[in-house]
């Protein structure tokens, strides 16, 4: 009788059962795979995954762009991670990249990855897969091949040096820099051969999220509502809807076009491009000039605005970068004085916060000492965040002038992109209505320097008498009293 060599047998089950595992996700998924669910005896309990949960999976497999609008606790950032984890295991020297909002976010993503491993030994044991790990990534070696899962908190530069087989984009709506991710991630994934993102979110109005979900384009949209958990009954929702009131459409939405109604929706619904964007025109020197900026290390927003002599604004042009310390922050918004000819017109301020003049405990200097140095004086303008949002509001209101035509007082040039993206984008506070949110916060630098442009600006501009005209060409008045000089 030929004896039995029962660890080979073993092994051939386990390599049956690994090819057959690599051919049907679902199959792995409820056979392998674990959730948490903190409302059972025990914690880690096994998935078994709900109808329409079954049909995401197949979705994210089979659709190279993929965005999910969802409620909240259904899962399916733990399916999303059972989508990346079969990909790293079952195809060799492959790489996902997570980004979340938060470093703590990230590093949680990592650990239910490492969860997802350590259910499945005899799957692994069948590929001859081992893995390791740390905070921040998860290597998965089969061979001489490794297989990466690493995640990432969102920054303007996450995404550039990466090349991925999957992105997963976590909570995307809530994750800063958005859309300088996304410019940066698309080209790595928009490869002849291959490369897939899944993001997935509630609702945020007014972000890069809901842009791509609502606009035509190439992502799978998918919707999975409040009901997607079959256990939440009608009248669980009516009790949730009686303790969240309206924001429950936000939170555990019924139907997509119920999470993307107007809940805490724009705070300046009434600014359009129609009305308030125009072409640049040839700026009379004797306007009045002004610069308003908000600086940090993470972002420089400055504008440059003009007025009339009668009671117009204009902003004919900004900056908005990044990683910038003062004197490079100087040097760029000089360029750009230099581009303009700003100097040769009626200068009169360059309005900027009062942090701005904290004093750093280790040199005793402030910002605005740094920006002195590079010719750059600051004037403080008022901090006063609801003022300053009504005051943007007044200048923005529209009206019909002599003519009919709509117009505002505040219109801004065709020329400045980031102020006119954002302006539209920012969103109410819904917690504090009279002021705008700062979150996603990438949205509110621009938001804050037209704030303080608006509710600090202090001399209109007056038309010269003919006999005084010549002076500008020939004197650069920088004092309240030269300009009350000219003007008598």
């Amino acid at each position: 009788m030929e004896k039995i060599d029962y660890a080979l047998e073993a092994q051939k089950i386990r390599q049956a059962e690994y090819d057959y595992c690599k051919t049907d996700i679902v199959y792995w998924i409820n056979n392998y795979c674990p959730i948490e669910d903190k409302d059972a005896p025990e914690v880690i309990i096994p998935m078994r995954l709900w109808t329409a949960q079954e049909e995401l999976v197949k979705d994210y497999t089979t659709h190279r762009l993929n965005i999910t609008l969802k409620a909240r606790q259904l899962g399916i950032t733990w399916l999303a991670l059972y989508v990346c984890m079969h990909d790293l295991i079952f195809n060799q020297g492959h790489t996902v990249i997570a980004l979340s909002r938060t470093d703590t976010e990230a590093q949680e993503l990592v650990r239910r990855a490492k969860v997802i491993l350590a259910y499945q030994p005899a799957i692994l044991q069948g590929g001859g897969i081992a893995y390791d790990g740390n905070t921040q990534e998860v290597r998965i070696r089969q061979g001489e091949s490794i297989s990466v899962f690493q995640s990432f908190p969102s920054s303007e530069n996450s995404g550039r040096s990466f090349t991925a087989n999957i992105v997963l984009l976590d909570e995307w709506a809530f994750q800063q820099w958005a859309r300088e991710i996304w410019t940066a991630i698309y080209p790595t994934v928009n490869r002849p051969t291959g490369g897939r993102v899944i993001g997935l979110s509630t609702i945020k109005k007014g972000t890069l999220f809901e842009e791509l979900y609502t606009n035509d384009n190439n992502f799978h949209k998918t919707f999975l509502g409040v009901f997607t958990d079959p256990r939440r009954t009608q009248e669980w929702y009516e009790a949730t809807a009686k303790d969240m009131g309206e924001l429950v459409k936000q939170e555990y939405p019924r139907t997509a076009q119920e999470a993307l109604e107007n809940i805490g929706g724009r705070f300046y619904p009434e600014f359009s491009e129609a009305v308030h964007i125009i072409p640049p025109f040839s700026i009379p020197e004797w306007w009045s000039r002004y610069i308003a900026l908000d600086y940090g290390l993470d972002k420089l927003a400055a504008g440059f605005f003009v007025q009339d002599g009668n009671g117009h604004h204009y902003q004919i042009a900004e900056i908005h970068k990044g990683g910038l310390v003062v004197s490079d922050a100087a040097g760029e918004i000089n360029r750009m004085k230099q581009r303009l000819d700003w100097d040769k017109g009626m200068y009169v301020q360059i309005l900027a916060p009062r942090d701005l003049w904290n004093r750093n405990a280790q040199t005793g200097r402030s910002a605005a000492d740094m920006f002195a140095d590079e010719g750059l004086y600051l004037t403080e303008t008022s901090n006063d965040f609801e003022n300053g949002c009504l005051a943007v509001k007044e200048l923005i209101k529209p009206y019909a002038d002599e003519n009919g035509r709509v117009t505002a007082k505040l219109l801004t040039f065709n020329t400045c992109p980031v102020t006119i993206r954002y302006t539209i984008n920012i969103l109410t506070d819904e917690k504090k209505p009279n002021r705008y949110a700062v979150e996603p916060h990438e949205l509110s630098h621009i938001n804050d320097m037209r704030r303080y442009y608006c509710v600090a600006w202090t001399h209109g501009a007056k038309e010269p008498k003919e006999e005084n005209k010549s002076l500008i060409d020939s004197f650069n008045i920088k004092t309240q009293t030269g300009r009350d000089t000219l003007w008598r």
